[in-house]
């Protein structure tokens, strides 16, 4: 809550007393501590209210009040009580206490009969160059009380005033609370959202988005941000990169080298809050509102940070509220990082080994080289083509690089044989699904590849291997590692055959869509773009050519 709305909460209860003064033909009049009247327009008077105004604004009567005041500041533990001014005048004093030190007063004026016939009360007319008959004449319809009358009303008003104080203090209390309960809704409300994505390890750029547009929606930032340094401690998929929600306050390109600039410069464990005018050019400096910067740490070094700028609210500052907010959620955040990365180091053993795996398969033929790599490029792209979601299409990917990897059991001499082969050398060709499926179905990471290994050699009229699937019942893995198996082996150099064109091989393979190939994925086939397919088998036969291995893209 900002400044001004806790002083309008504290002036409110003496607002109240004041319209009750009113009623009971009080005229009250604002003063500091020192009983020095807060000008003319202090004064809220039931009748003839400008010369009230003029009469209690009065030298004489602000001399007395000042007198008055320093009596009352020594009534500070029973608290101040009425005071007769001048003779029939009489100021009940009511403080005004502002986190419990006294602001001022708001004093109550009663007069009696006697208070407009003295000689005091003509020596503030005269004081203030009023014409004390027609101020006489003004007044006398609030001259309606006697000392015993003023007695009472004192205790009554300073009774009324300390009930308005407790009632002013609990329900600045149950405001207090209510906000507190409203901050924790939103905490534990963002920390839930941002828990149930916890497990988005293969896309932690989605979860980082969600964080941005979360906190954006909860907090009062014009826009959020989340920069990554070139480090290896950060997921190597998000390295580098800048991922924002709501209005960047500069162009994309110099955001990014800026919040780079100042995750460089965090401390592990200190959120800071800087002026954009301290934090980057002169265009920067045109923004209103603070920074806030957290950072993101593992292992004692910062990799980023969480970024929040431009509070659009009455109060601009930084709270700590903010902080603990956008605290927990970059806690939240590292965690998932460390898993990210932990994965992404698994992930690389585990293809790497698959690497390992299809080179030593084509170390066998050197017909060969390369083709798990190309087939499974082009079973992605296939897989795309038929509308399967990103991680589906990597599942795919992993398919083809294993697919053949049967084939160690097969001998080297039958791979390997100039010319076409027996019905008995065809038969041990045939058996690489089933060896692969063995091999491979112990190794809980391929379960879901399993089939697309097993069946990539049937066919849609079901005169394939091993087991003479046909149509939709063969698995959508091996229909699609079918196709682009039979694209690549017609496009490689055989000991029997020389490579076919590319032209020619999607005749081939238009002509046996429905009788080897799925009807359906055919004509998406057809349509790939093969540009790195046709790049990747030009570096396969350079490198075949030289005798330096195979690079595999796993």
């Amino acid at each position: 809550m900002n400044t001004a709305t806790r002083n309008s909460d504290a002036a409110q209860p003496l607002d109240i007393v004041r319209e009750r003064c009113r009623a009971l033909n009080l005229v009250t009049v604002a003063c500091d501590p020192e009983g020095k009247v807060r000008g003319g327009q202090s004064v809220d008077a039931p009748a003839a209210e400008k010369v009230a105004r003029a009469f209690f604004t009065s030298p004489l009567i602000r001399s007395l009040l000042t007198e008055a005041a320093a009596a009352w500041m020594d009534d500070e533990a029973e608290g101040p009580r009425a005071t007769e001014i001048f003779d029939g005048l009489w100021a009940t004093p009511l403080p005004d206490t502002r986190r419990r030190r006294r602001v001022g007063y708001l004093i109550c004026f009663a007069l009696t009969p006697q208070a407009l016939r003295g000689e005091h009360f003509d020596a503030a007319c005269q004081s203030a160059q009023l014409d004390a008959r027609a101020v006489r004449e003004a007044l006398t319809p609030l001259a309606s009380f006697d000392r015993a009358g003023v007695a009472r009303v004192a205790r009554l008003l300073h009774w009324t005033s300390q009930d308005r104080a407790e009632i002013a203090s609990d329900e600045a209390a149950l405001s207090g609370f209510s906000r507190q309960l409203t901050e924790s809704y939103e905490e534990i409300s963002l920390l839930h959202k941002l828990g149930r994505s916890m497990n988005e390890v293969t896309n932690p750029r989605r979860f980082v988005q969600l964080l941005c547009d979360e906190l954006h929606a909860t907090l009062t930032f014009r826009w959020i941000a989340v920069r990554f340094l070139h480090d290896e401690r950060s997921a190597r998929s998000l390295a580098g990169q800048c991922v924002s929600a709501g209005d960047l306050p500069w162009r994309a390109s110099a955001f990014q080298e800026l919040a780079g600039r100042l995750a460089q410069g965090l401390e592990p464990g200190r959120a800071t809050v800087v002026d954009p005018a301290d934090a980057a050019d002169a265009d920067a400096a045109t923004r209103p509102g603070q920074i806030l910067l957290h950072p993101l740490a593992r292992d004692g070094r910062v990799f980023g940070c969480v970024l929040a700028g431009e509070k659009q609210s009455e109060d601009d500052t930084v709270t700590t509220v903010d902080m603990k907010l956008v605290d927990a959620a970059a806690q939240h955040l590292t965690i998932l990082l460390e898993n990210v990365a932990l994965y992404e180091e698994q992930q690389s053993m585990f293809l790497g080994t698959l690497g390992a795996i299809t080179a030593s398969i084509d170390a066998k033929d050197r017909y060969t080289c390369g083709h798990s790599e190309r087939v499974s490029l082009l079973a992605m792209q296939l897989a795309a083509a038929a509308g399967l979601d990103e991680a589906t299409c990597e599942r795919v990917r992993i398919c083809g690089l294993v697919h053949d990897v049967g084939k160690i059991g097969v001998p080297e001499s039958v791979l390997r044989k100039p010319g076409r082969l027996t019905d008995e050398e065809f038969e041990q060709i045939k058996l690489h699904p089933v060896i692969g499926h063995r091999i491979l179905r112990d190794i809980p990471q391929l379960n879901d590849v399993l089939d697309g290994v097993l069946h990539h050699h049937e066919r849609w009229d079901g005169a394939g291997y091993p087991h003479g699937l046909a149509g939709d019942a063969t698995p959508l893995f091996a229909r699609i590692i079918g196709i682009a198996d039979a694209y690549d082996a017609m496009r490689s150099t055989r000991t029997y055959r020389d490579a076919m064109q590319h032209d020619k091989v999607l005749s081939e393979i238009r002509r046996c869509a429905g009788l080897q190939f799925d009807p359906m994925l055919t004509p998406l086939f057809m349509r790939l773009d093969f540009d790195e397919f046709n790049r990747l088998i030009a570096r396969h036969i350079r490198r075949e050519a030289t005798g330096d291995g195979l690079e595999t893209a796993a």
